[in-house]
C-alpha cells in the first residue's frame, strides 16, 4: 500500500500514487463488510434489537466485533 504523503500545504488528487489494483482491494474489502451485516441492517431499520430480534442473530451478530 502506498505511504500518505507528509507534504504538508500541498494538495494531491484523491488516490494520487495508489495503483488501480490497490484501490479495488481497499474498496472491494469495505463493501464486503457492509454486505456481510445487510441482513442485520435490515432487522433493525426500525429501531434497536429486541429479544425476539436478538434471538433471529446469530453469535458473531450479537458480539459486535
Amino acid at each position: 500500500m502506498s505511504e500518505p504523503a507528509t507534504n504538508h500545504g500541498e494538495t494531491h488528487a484523491a488516490g494520487e500514487g495508489v495503483s488501480d489494483d490497490e484501490l479495488r482491494e481497499q474498496v472491494g474489502g469495505q463493501t464486503d463488510s457492509e454486505l456481510e451485516w445487510k441482513d442485520v441492517f435490515e432487522r433493525e431499520k426500525d429501531g434497536a434489537t429486541t429479544d425476539t430480534e436478538a434471538a433471529k442473530a446469530d453469535a458473531d451478530e450479537l458480539a459486535g466485533d
